[in-house]
């Protein structure tokens, strides 16, 4: 994909080049041609004939071609320009540059997104997010706080991320056109549902009425101008009808807010809609999303004429005469009303469908930008399976890769500072979540069952309500019992440095209990630890695993790669001596 992407960039680069080229070429010949307008009206001025009036209309003609190309062109370099943004911004996903970019702050109140470093900074949502609306920010948040997790879901989102992958083109496209919506990133359209829940009333008599005097205007306006009819006619139904259509603004004039409102956002969508409607669809959900969208395009056809009439009110000279001639703003109310008379769920539909398409393109980022990918298998069995796992979040070459299997047991982790313990739970925390939400997980191999997700890894104190990191923990703990009382549901559960708030005694006695519960359950546990007792507890389902270190004249280094059995090394000592706190 690496290469692909340098490719698509290659190319994007040299057409800009060479839009850029004629942008500058256009640019001279309108200055070009503008001179020679003003010599040719000098000629004329003093030597007026038909060969320079020839002249002056050809000049004319050209420059409106060139004025009307030149624009063509502006729009492709703007849309080239954004296409090398977004090729940039999938580049920067390879490297460690995308956390340059700016945050957006996602408040959740689930306690492993924090953990996993699922929301905030730096995080997954920032790293897969290429939404543009609200509302696709918005379902991307729930789909990695996994608030519906299901089979059918996750092997639907498999089939529509595997075909998105193999389509760069029209994600590239789609994002691109997304950027020319109006405001998308301000706006949220659920916060516009409400334009379809007034019931207005049937505006045909006032239309039939008013349209009836537009003709009467005309006819007069036309008869004036033949010297048939007086023009003190004209003049009253000119006074009369600009009268009757500014009192009829005035009279509705919270509709024609909301009108303007809502067509203005829901109008601009229009590039977007058409474009997905002309893009065939081999999986199932993609497919259902394009059916969705190209039924509520007719009613966006009626936003975008409702957007053109509208338009018209906010130039001067359009407001006047078309309120004279054509009674505009009674014209824009009836098909306000019109539309609302509408079945109008397609729409509201369409729009959900859009969101989907941008919470899709986001989940397949993964698929772009690493090489070492797979689509999770799913076991019903509680059991976890990876080969060759990474963070997604760490750059590619870099990142150390880790196997490991278990089935519904207890891993007890020990190994010295900075080993890669909490490191090695949350790479297999990041990549069960890219797992629940259907997409590409960065390992060879992965395989996995549908477990509830509990953590205790970045436990704080709380001061303002009197809780202390000990008894955090105990609630996190406490949530997990809890649980299992009432769904009876699989579970996988991550804690780091297991009751590191009180003292060593307690704490181990409150492990061995917690350990003597979870290993009852239906769950996999994944627990760090420096306490070496808990190492020796008997019980079948735990396992010991550890992580190490190594000394090479007197520098410490880590493999970062998880083996079997308990850790027998430390490294605090040499820590504070490397430091200066001990001689």
């Amino acid at each position: 994909m690496k290469k692909q992407l340098t490719e698509l960039k290659d190319t994007y680069e040299k057409k800009l080049e060479e839009y850029y080229k004629k942008g500058d070429i256009f640019s001279k010949t309108r200055i070009f041609l503008f001179f020679c307008f003003l010599i040719l009206v000098f000629f004329y001025s003093n030597y007026s004939s038909w060969f320079l009036i020839l002249l002056l209309s050809g000049i004319i003609i050209l420059f409106l071609a060139i004025v009307m190309n030149h624009s063509k062109l502006n729009r492709e370099i703007k849309k080239y320009e954004v296409y090398l943004k977004l090729l940039e911004r999938y580049e920067n996903r390879m490297t460690n540059k995308w956390k340059e970019e700016e945050n957006e702050t996602i408040s959740t109140e689930l306690l492993f997104l924090e953990d996993l470093n699922i929301t905030g900074k730096n995080s997954l949502f920032q790293f897969l997010n290429f939404t543009s609306s609200l509302g696709g920010k918005e379902k991307l948040v729930n789909a990695l706080s996994l608030k519906k997790v299901t089979k059918k879901n996750i092997l639907a989102n498999q089939m529509a991320i595997e075909e998105l992958k193999n389509n760069f083109e029209f994600v590239l496209f789609f994002q691109e056109k997304m950027t020319h919506v109006k405001n998308v990133e301000k706006i949220n359209f659920k916060n516009y549902y409400s334009f379809f829940d007034k019931k207005e009333k049937d505006k045909k008599i006032e239309m039939l009425i008013a349209f009836i005097f537009s003709i009467f205007t005309i006819l007069t306006f036309l008869l004036s101008c033949f010297q048939i009819l007086d023009p003190v006619y004209f003049v009253g139904l000119f006074f009369f009808q600009l009268a009757a259509s500014f009192l009829y603004a005035s009279i509705y004039r919270e509709e024609f807010e909301e009108i303007s409102r809502c067509v203005r956002t829901f109008s601009s969508l229009k590039d977007v809609y058409h474009y997905i409607e002309g893009i065939p669809f081999q999986s199932k959900k993609n497919e259902s999303l394009r059916s969705s969208i190209q039924k509520g395009e007719e009613i966006l056809g009626c936003f975008h004429k409702i957007s053109t009439l509208n338009s018209y009110r906010f130039n001067l000279i359009t407001n006047l005469l078309f309120n004279i001639f054509f009674s505009l703003n009674f014209r824009i109310l009836y098909q306000y009303t019109k539309l609302l008379k509408n079945e109008n769920s397609s729409f509201k539909e369409s729009i959900e469908a859009l969101e989907e398409f941008e919470l899709l393109i986001s989940l397949s980022t993964i698929a772009f930008v690493k090489e070492q990918i797979v689509l999770p298998m799913l076991q019903e069995n509680i059991s976890l399976e990876m080969i060759d796992m990474k963070h997604p979040l760490l750059e590619e070459n870099t990142c150390v890769a880790n196997n490991f299997q278990c089935n519904q047991d207890i891993q007890i982790i020990t190994g010295s500072n900075m080993s890669g313990k909490t490191s090695f739970m949350r790479t297999i925390g990041v990549n069960l979540i890219l797992a629940y939400t259907g997409t590409y997980v960065t390992a060879s191999r992965f395989s996995c069952s549908i477990m509830k997700i509990f953590t205790s890894i970045n436990v704080k104190d709380d001061i303002s309500n009197g809780i202390s990191t000990f008894y955090g923990e105990l609630k996190r703990i406490k949530e997990v019992l809890d649980f299992s009382k009432e769904k009876k549901l699989p579970m996988i559960v991550f804690i780091d440095e297991i009751f590191k708030g009180t003292n060593y005694n307690d704490r181990i006695l409150g492990a061995k209990e917690v350990l003597k519960k979870l290993s009852g359950l239906p769950c996999i546990v994944f627990l760090t630890t420096h306490d070496f007792e808990l190492c020796e507890i008997n019980n079948r389902k735990v396992h010991n695993y550890h992580f190490e270190e190594t000394y090479q004249k007197n520098k410490i280094f880590f493999d970062y790669k998880i083996k079997k059995g308990q850790c027998k090394t430390t490294n605090a000592k040499y820590l504070m001596k490397e430091i200066g706190i001990i001689d």
